[in-house]
């Protein structure tokens, strides 16, 4: 049976709004909120187990997934130009036009209205709305500009882990322990400096909209990245051999430095060898071996929080 032409504009209009669905989603950018699960961390690392606290935390990470939404949009706008003349990045919704830059502030603002919603409906510690303004601070000045400055921009960067570690440690009450901070705050610097390393073996940055990428070079970013990765081990090393280690987690915890130490190799690994120039996201997600690692690693603490101790 022919299509009338009524069928065919309802057809047309339902592709257009799944199409501007799809192209509001990809903007979000829902595949980086995996990082967001630093949020969790001290909450899984205190041992308490109570649903409410749970709830908070959970509430806590969505939260900052909005949040972190917003400003991908906020970056994504102000590279627009750029972004159309990257070799990647120029498949994105703004950049492809899947979707108007309007349309974008709206969604920008509709997510910001969410997250401060979701944070207020669940009773989460006002002193969090200092951090999201920390992080939301830092990010913007990083899109206006400081994404241009080299190794600074590096910081800036890893500075949104600490940040997401403090806002789940706010949430569940506890003060973070410096090991665990030095520790992300390393793994991060590591990993911001291996995505630049991809970024220039691989030519990523065609346009030139990213003037830092002048200021590296291959053997200066494997010499900062050799760097990170021997403090990272070191520094969990020691913390492993701790007075407050022992203490709260019993001499196994020294079994999960083996996982820590390969998943640093395996990350230089493909950033070297492979030359890997995703996402860190993108890396962990894609790589088996990787999230083997980082799967046992999580395994063993939770025997030795939760079953052993």
């Amino acid at each position: 049976m022919p299509i009338s032409g009524a069928q065919q504009a309802v057809r047309g209009y339902t592709h257009s709004i799944a199409s501007r669905i799809g192209a509001s989603v990809a903007l979000m950018r829902p595949a980086q909120w995996v990082k967001n699960s630093f949020v969790l961390a001290p909450l899984f690392f205190s041992g308490h187990v109570d649903i409410w606290l749970i709830a908070r935390s959970v509430a806590g990470a969505i939260a900052f997934s909005l949040l972190s939404s917003v400003v991908y949009i906020f970056n994504d706008l102000c590279d627009l130009e750029d972004d159309k003349r990257h070799v990647t990045k120029r498949l994105r919704p703004l950049a492809s036009g899947r979707i108007a830059a309007p349309t974008a502030l709206v969604l920008a603002g509709v997510l910001l209205a969410a997250m401060i919603a979701i944070s207020t409906s669940a009773g989460l510690p006002p002193r969090l709305f200092l951090i999201y303004a920390a992080y939301a601070a830092i990010n913007l000045a990083y899109s206006l500009g400081m994404k241009h400055v080299p190794v600074l921009e590096l910081f800036m960067v890893a500075s949104g882990f600490v940040l997401r570690l403090i806002a789940g440690s706010v949430i569940v009450g506890e003060t973070p322990s410096s090991w665990i901070v030095v520790c992300t705050g390393l793994i991060a610097l590591m990993l911001a400096a291996g995505k630049r390393r991809g970024d220039i073996a691989n030519a990523f940055d065609q346009s030139g909209g990213r003037r830092s990428l002048r200021h590296y070079t291959l053997a200066y970013l494997d010499q900062i990245m050799t760097v990170l990765a021997t403090a990272t081990f070191v520094t969990y090393l020691l913390f492993c051999i701790s007075d407050y280690a022992m203490s709260r987690f019993g001499t196994g915890v020294a079994a999960t430095a083996v996982f820590v130490l390969f998943g640093i190799f395996r990350f230089l690994q493909i950033i070297a060898v492979q030359a890997g120039g995703d996402s860190p996201t993108d890396i962990v997600l894609r790589d088996a071996p990787l999230r083997a690692a980082i799967l046992l690693w999580i395994v063993t603490f939770f025997v030795i929080i939760y079953v052993v101790r």
